[in-house]
């Protein structure tokens, strides 16, 4: 992806209206943005979620996607049991991030914080599926960092350790811009090539762009 990408999107002028609803405002999450931590949580949700789906994923969430300084930007534990998953282990806190595992039915998230292995990793029709999340605004200003964020999940995702019949994803909030980004992206000559998937996550759960 090149600088025409960032040129082609500076001039969308669509704005995404932010809603304050009862759930995210009931689980602390911050209304103008999504956390890497949100990203990957509901992208592992929603394939758990398809029929063909395995039985776990993991998800790797480190200190910087949870906590600022002393304050905690994200409650996994909280968010876990507002959207139906029990914790089966008990959390552990350790210098960078928190783990855990949860259970909702016959499917289970399991939360670690080791790096290299991919922010989701779940299997879907036996083939396993390798997702680099990032976080991002929920609204577009000046300057924004969508173009950084979604550049800097491709160039990671293709350096990950995959075989030929792994499904590669990078995964971002579900905004006008990232939306208009990604579609630009999927037309790149280059993306094509490498098979790599630009998901986008809503803050409601719905994710497109996998076409699994």
């Amino acid at each position: 992806m090149d600088d025409g990408l960032r040129e082609e999107c500076a001039d969308t002028n669509t704005w995404l209206n932010i809603v304050r609803d009862k759930d995210s405002l009931e689980l602390g999450l911050q209304a103008d943005r999504m956390s890497e931590a949100e990203v990957a949580l509901r992208l592992a949700d929603f394939i758990l979620s398809l029929p063909n789906s395995g039985a776990m994923a993991s998800v790797a969430i480190d200190g910087a996607s949870i906590k600022v300084s002393d304050a905690i930007v994200f409650d996994i534990g909280r968010f876990m049991a507002w959207t139906g998953w029990q914790q089966i282990r008990e959390p552990q806190f350790g210098r960078s991030a928190r783990t855990g595992a949860y259970r909702r039915n016959d499917k289970t998230i399991r939360v670690h914080s080791r790096p290299g292995e991919g922010d989701v990793v779940a299997t879907i029709d036996g083939r396993r599926v390798v997702a680099q999340c990032k976080k991002g605004p929920l609204v577009r200003k000046p300057g924004g960092p969508e173009y950084a964020l979604l550049t800097a999940a491709l160039g990671q995702a293709l350096l990950f350790d995959v075989s030929a019949d792994d499904i590669v994803v990078t995964a971002v909030p579900d905004t006008p811009v990232f939306r208009k980004l990604a579609e630009i992206g999927r037309s790149r000559p280059l993306v094509r090539r490498a098979g790599i998937r630009i998901a986008l996550v809503a803050r409601d759960g719905a994710v497109s762009g996998l076409d699994l």
